[in-house]
């Protein structure tokens, strides 16, 4: 398929869905930081609305003849595979939300603190120092703790149109409680993996998120910002949890 990449061996356990929106590729990393061990796909959403994107995630699973499919979807591609969880329930045995954004509107302002903050923790410069990360062209990015060097560009291209269209549509969904209220119906596990410094603050997706499901279960980790298996702390880490989660499926 023309908006699914292949990684690994069969059988494909699970599918990994990019965040963005509109930012198809970003998640390449993660498929391959996988694919020693496991078949994976990765999904390349071409849709512009919240309907489009499901229905052509549930194409995918059916052109696969996929059952219990594990979704790892990372910050907008957590909202989009709990929405598919919640509409499409009999598909999915696990719901694995990396760096997910924030469940309710209240957690935003934090965000955008976090995120046009313009200097480091003293702590942070030091561990990029010992990393040896920190070079004469260095420049700090509050996304990232300890962004790895020469990381590989995997993006396609951003699509500026359907980053827009797509917000403008959830937006309002998280605004109005529908996005939290789809939780109920939720059938499988989830599991939320999360940077302590990560801009998307975890409590938004703890607080909301831990007495509404049946089974869920929240990894945090430090020295962590938003693309765990981009960061020289995280990495190794973020791997081991997300191995044993899918072999715990």
């Amino acid at each position: 398929m023309t908006n699914c990449r292949e990684y690994g061996c069969l059988p494909f356990r699970a599918i990994v869905v990019h965040g963005g929106p509109g930012a198809p590729g970003c998640c390449a990393g993660i498929c391959r930081g996988l694919a020693d061990n496991y078949g994976i796909l990765e999904y390349l959403q071409t849709k512009n609305t919240i309907d489009g994107l499901l229905e052509e995630l549930q194409g995918i699973i059916l052109y696969y003849q996929l059952k219990n499919t594990i979704l790892i979807g990372h910050s907008w591609g957590a909202w989009l595979s709990y929405i598919f969880a919640a509409k499409y329930p009999q598909y999915v045995s696990k719901l694995i939300m990396v760096s997910c954004g924030p469940f309710e509107a209240s957690y935003y302002p934090q965000l955008v603190e976090r995120r046009s903050a313009k200097n480091m923790s003293k702590e942070q410069e030091e561990d990029i120092r010992a990393a040896n990360l920190y070079t004469d062209d260095f420049k700090f990015d509050p996304d990232h703790y300890c962004l790895l060097p020469n990381i590989k560009r995997d993006m396609i291209a951003f699509n500026e149109v359907q980053f827009k269209l797509l917000m403008d549509e959830v937006v309002p969904m998280r605004a109005s409680g529908k996005l939290l209220d789809l939780s109920k119906d939720i059938r499988c596990p989830v599991v939320a993996i999360h940077g302590k410094n990560d801009p998307h603050p975890w409590e938004g997706v703890k607080e909301p998120l831990e007495n509404r499901l049946n089974e869920f279960k929240m990894y945090l980790i430090d020295k962590c910002g938003h693309d765990p298996w981009k960061e020289y702390y995280a990495k190794d880490e973020f791997f081991t949890i997300l191995k044993n989660e899918i072999e715990n499926t």
